[in-house]
This record gives structure tokens, sequence and C-alpha cells, in this order.
């Protein structure tokens, strides 16, 4: 065990000793109200009439209620578009606290015959609350959208969600949601292109400026290489190519030699105390190896820039670079076949191979540069709004 992580084992034992020394009291007497209601319920569960605990989430059940009732009066005065929300969300807490409490109670209140809980019907107010908050998140999205700003139109969307997820079918719910989504979008156009006085190889022209866009689109920004017209263009994403070189053939030599001892026979030796031991007599053998390494290496570059629609000046600017390499060695050896090693044997079972043509290199090299650009594009990303 590493002593670093001794200190992070001595807080977790404490705080499950500190959980478990809690007691609904003991929670009560701190202000957190929901748990002593929770630890009071579990006790009177095991042990119903038990009147320590039910006493104790009398207390906690009647303060927490009162507690929320005030947030209830507050948010009742308030003009945020959210107050109902937050009411309907607590007419709900509340109900749930109450059908604990009930559960928790019903064989104890059996017995005792005694009531020290003042249960409400929470039905009326929840629905009634519902609707406010549909009614006042609806018409604060409506607002939004009005105003015509892209970032209040997400504002919007994230309000409607809630209408929906509040009542499903309400007005024109999925009109604005549908809306919202298209007028809180950033719009990147992406335009490929070669640089200026640089021709594009006309083979590979389709498949250098067609990109796949689809796995960019996240969230809120969308990319597309087409331009509606009824739309607006937020950010240019200009995809640029600076260099095309396809690359030469090349082919360099080398030599090196494999040696190594091999047994030619034995003989005899007598040792001194008599002994006539046999030994293997030794020679060591060797071979040339003459190595013919091909190579040709395309390259494109290029670089990615983004810029905002509405001013001038880039807001970003990435290089990129891609490259395929065709690499392949062959080998002739001359001299005792016995010592070649096992990666002789391989090189001079080789022969030489044709050189891939330009296009194919440049195809390779293409690839390898989109990889390259979609990274790119990526890290700009953070920077569209």
């Amino acid at each position: 065990m590493k002593i670093r992580s001794l200190p992070l084992i001595v807080i977790s034992f404490f705080l499950l000793i500190l959980q478990a020394c809690m007691t609904a009291e003991k929670a009560f007497n701190h202000g957190n109200y929901e748990l002593s209601i929770d630890m009071a319920s579990k006790k009177l569960m095991s042990r119903p009439g038990d009147a320590r605990h039910l006493q104790v989430l009398s207390n906690a059940f009647r303060l927490a209620n009162e507690r929320d009732m005030g947030y209830i009066r507050q948010w009742e005065l308030s003009t945020e578009p959210t107050a109902w929300e937050n009411i309907h969300r607590t007419y709900q807490s509340m109900s749930r606290r109450q059908d604990l409490v009930k559960r928790a109670t019903a064989s104890g209140m059996a017995l005792s015959g005694v009531s020290l809980f003042d249960f409400k019907d929470y039905s009326v107010l929840i629905a009634e609350s519902k609707d406010r908050a549909v009614v006042d998140l609806y018409e604060a999205a409506e607002q939004l959208l009005n105003s015509g700003d892209r970032m209040n139109a997400r504002l919007a969307y994230d309000k409607l969600a809630r209408v929906k997820a509040l009542q499903s079918q309400f007005r024109e719910t999925d009109r604005l949601l549908s809306m919202a989504s298209e007028s809180g979008k950033t719009r990147v156009l992406v335009q490929v292109r070669a640089a200026d006085g640089l021709g594009m190889p006309v083979e590979l022209e389709e498949s250098l400026t067609q990109i796949s866009l689809s796995n960019l689109n996240q969230g809120w920004v969308e990319f597309s290489q087409i331009q509606s017209m009824n739309q607006p263009v937020h950010y240019y994403l200009e995809v640029i190519y600076t260099r095309f070189d396809p690359g030469n053939p090349l082919t360099t030599k080398s030599k090196y030699t494999d040696k190594t001892q091999i047994q030619t026979g034995t003989k005899k030796r007598k040792l001194e105390d008599g002994t006539i031991i046999i030994e293997p007599v030794m020679q060591e053998v060797k071979a040339d190896i003459q190595v013919w390494n091909q190579q040709k290496t395309a390259t494109i570059q290029g670089k990615v820039q983004l810029s905002r629609a509405d001013i001038s000046g880039e807001v970003g600017n990435r290089g990129i670079f891609g490259q395929s390499v065709f690499k392949h060695e062959y080998g002739k050896a001359t001299g005792d076949a016995r010592a070649l090693s096992n990666r002789s044997k391989v090189l001079i079972g080789l022969k030489p191979l044709a050189f891939p043509s330009d296009l194919s290199m440049l195809n390779q090299a293409a690839n390898d540069f989109k990889q390259r650009m979609y990274e790119q594009i990526r890290s700009l990303r953070g920077q569209i709004q």
C-alpha cells in the first residue's frame, strides 16, 4: 500500500464512523431534516410505535414543511419565469416526503390512536403549480425566441424542453422547439481549396475537397460545405492545401557482414590427471550482404483557418502535414551461407518492387492529411460560440 493513500483511507474510515454514530435526533439538531426523517422512518418501520422516534419524526416533518412553505411564499412573489417550476418541484418533494412518513407511521398511529402529523392533499397544488410553471416557461421561451439572438434561442430551447417534460402537448411547444433548435445553431461554412497559384491534382480533386462533417456536428455547432440561402453563416472554416509532393523514388545501398562460429570437427586433449577429452574444432565463417533500400515519401501540406463571418481577422490557424511512405528492402549475399542470420535469409529471399505511382502515393497522403485535419478542426472547435 502506498503511504500517500493512507489519508484517504483514514478520512473514509472516520466518515463511516460519523455516519454510524449519526442518529435521527442528531440529524434533527443539525438542521438536516430530510436525513432525520429518513432515519426516523426506517427505525419506525422496524419498531412501530416507538415514541422517541415518532416525536423526532413529527418535529422534523413539521419544520421541513414550514421551511418549504417559506420558499414557496417567496417564489409566489417572484417574477422569475422559473418561480412556479420551483414551486411545483417543491410540492412534489413535500408529497413524496409525506408518503414516506405515512408508510413509516401507519402501524404506530394505529397502536397509539394519536396523530402527530398534519397531512395534506397535495394533488391539487401540484397540478395547479404545474400549469402555472408550464405557462411561465412557455411565455419566457417565446420572448427569448422573439429577440432573434442565437444564445437566447438556446435558452428558449432549454425552457421549452422543460415545458415538454411537464406537459407533452402544450400549445405550439413542438414547433417552437424546432424553431429554437434551428435559431440556436452556430453555422460554420467549410471551404476546401488549394492555395493561390497552386494547382490541385485533377485526379484527386474530388477526394481532396469532399470531407465528412457528420462527426463534427455536436451540440449547437453545425458544419456544412453548402450554404443555405435562408440560413446565416457565423464562421468560415477554410482548409487550404499549400503543397503537393508525390516524392521521388530513391534506392540506397548498404552493406554488412554476418559472422558466426561453426564446428568443423573434433580433437582429443589430455588433461593433467591423464583424462582424455574430446573437444569441438570451431571455425569462423562469414558472409557479406549487400542491401538495397527502396523508399518514396509523398507529402501534402496545408492549413485550416477559422474566421468569424461578422468581423475581419482570423480566430485560429493550424498547420497540417500528411504523408505516405513506401519502404522496401532486398539483398544479395556472397560468402559462406552458413553464416547468414535469420534477417539476412529473409532479405536475400526478397526481390525489388516497382515504386508506387505518384497518384497512389498522393492518395494515401491525402488520407493521412484528412485525419490530421479533423484533429485540428476539433482543436479549433472550442473557439466557436
